[in-house]
């Protein structure tokens, strides 16, 4: 039981510094740096740590070129469209908004899924992609067509990130089938991505004006990619059910929404809190429905 708890806590922690992801990246457009640059520092700084640890760990040992290319094709398909269209929606929309968005990813791979893996949809899924829809379209206050004019474009790099988001899973899936580890897997698509950003943005041509500029390069890579992977990691790591770490990890774009409150006074309406709960609960559905399976 004891176990359980520390797992938890380091799950919450890992979706606490997620949810702060958002608040570092407009930070950054505030300071008049550019989507492409504030995409280059994070992959960068992610991609440098990742290499660096991935040494230690072993785990580049008995990957072959053609796993090296898959991996890299799946950092393409997951970790690059999601970089670039998440960060796109942050700078376009709330942080409520872009995450809820980026969220809609389970209800993508329960597509994809049925799509390329012949899955059934069953009517837990249907229920999960009814919930999402219902969210999202309140999330992006649908009732308001001024609104949806408005941010139209940020809109659609929020769904886009959330197709990005489901390729981790989706073909996630296919490298655990070719027997590359959880870590070659995270590892390997993040390095080839940020190797990728410094021969098209090289790091000296990434403008630092400040000092805070600077830290919030740091941060982005460092709070928004690998710490909270390795907090997540050590709470699967402690034996913690995999269904109940999913839906707390769905705590995320709460996080990301009140960060948005409390530093940058975003307005949020009653209807968009009601979009966000429903949104998590279309999420957190399969996981539940798979743990309450289990137990029967």
């Amino acid at each position: 039981m004891k176990k359980s708890y520390t797992g938890a806590i380091y799950i919450i922690i890992a979706a606490v510094l997620w949810g702060l992801f958002p608040s570092f990246s407009r930070i950054l457009y505030a300071n008049g740096i550019s989507v492409t640059h504030a995409v280059a520092g994070r992959a960068i700084v992610a991609g440098g740590i990742y290499l660096v640890w991935g040494c230690f760990a072993g785990v580049f040992k008995g990957l072959k070129i053609k796993d090296y290319l898959f991996l890299t094709f799946y950092g393409c398909c997951s970790i690059l469209g999601t970089y670039i269209f998440y960060s796109l929606s942050i700078k376009y929309l709330s942080a409520a908004m872009a995450a809820m968005l980026l969220y809609t990813a389970p209800a993508f791979v329960i597509i994809s899924n049925r799509i390329f893996y012949h899955e059934k949809i069953t009517r837990v899924k249907l229920i999960a992609l009814a919930a999402t829809f219902i969210g999202s379209c309140l999330v992006v206050r649908v009732y308001d067509i001024s609104s949806l004019v408005l941010n139209w474009q940020g809109i659609l790099f929020g769904i886009l990130s959330g197709i990005s988001y489901s390729m981790l899973t989706v073909i996630g899936r296919k490298a655990i089938s070719r027997g590359h580890t959880a870590l070659q897997n995270t590892f390997i698509p993040a390095i080839s991505i940020g190797l990728m950003f410094c021969i098209a943005v090289p790091p000296w041509t990434i403008p630092i004006p400040s000092p805070v500029v600077a830290v919030c390069y740091l941060a982005v890579g460092v709070i928004g990619s690998v710490l909270p992977y390795f907090f997540y990691l050590r709470g699967l790591s402690t034996g913690i059910d995999g269904a109940a770490a999913s839906i707390l990890a769905n705590i995320e774009p709460v996080m990301a929404t009140i960060f948005g409150v409390l530093i940058f006074r975003d307005s949020i309406e009653l209807l968009q809190v009601v979009g966000i709960i429903i949104v998590l609960f279309g999420a957190a559905v399969p996981s539940l429905a798979e743990k309450y399976t289990k137990t029967q």
